[in-house]
């Protein structure tokens, strides 16, 4: 009997994220990813039983990884504006190759991708708005107001991840979004009557 080896599982991963990502999960083939892994076709075939299967395999740690670090690095309490826009920009920035393979994969998996990150950035503001020092969570009336500004801001930000610009780059471009979305939003409702 022969063992799967993880160096070989590694290799086919690597491969996929760079078929998703330039491909698509509609348009990837598992004949590029073999090629590029320097495997065998058949040999995908004993480490993923489809294609749908190596785009879990793909997904499914970063999704959990993601998670895990807007969860608990994205904490409205212990930072200021500043520390918080390095903070995402850096989490955003690590998972931009991810982002493109959800963005460019199975509808319903981003979909879903995409209701969760609404979620969380419209409770992170919220919580912002309402841990601030003024009114401005009292005088937030709109509930869907948190919804629409974290949408607004998920759709510029898969248009940021478009360019083909290094890490660097990137996160520039992401803290200029994050100042523009989130940016002084306390003193946006300074003057706004209640």
């Amino acid at each position: 009997m022969q063992y799967l080896k993880k160096d070989i599982k590694d290799r086919i991963i690597a491969a996929a994220i760079e078929e998703f990502k330039f491909n698509g999960y509609s348009n990837a083939s598992i004949r590029n990813i073999a090629n590029n892994a320097e495997i065998s076709l058949g040999n995908i075939y004993r480490y993923f039983t489809n294609k749908e299967a190596l785009y879990f395999a793909v997904i499914n740690p970063f999704m959990e990884s993601f998670r895990e670090a807007i969860q608990n690095k994205l904490n409205f309490h212990d930072k200021n504006p500043g520390e918080l826009a390095s903070t995402l920009a850096g989490i955003l920035t690590q998972y931009a190759d991810e982002f493109i393979i959800i963005r460019q994969g199975n509808t319903s998996h981003y979909n879903a991708f995409i209701n969760y990150l609404v979620g969380i950035i419209s409770q992170k503001i919220n919580e912002y708005l309402q841990a601030a020092d003024t009114s401005a969570g009292r005088k937030v009336t709109n509930p869907s107001l948190c919804e629409a500004v974290a949408e607004g801001f998920l759709v510029s930000l898969f248009k940021t991840f478009q360019f083909e610009v290094d890490a660097v780059v990137l996160e520039r471009y992401i803290r200029e979004l994050i100042t523009f979305y989130f940016g002084n939003m306390q003193s946006r409702f300074a003057n706004f009557t209640e």
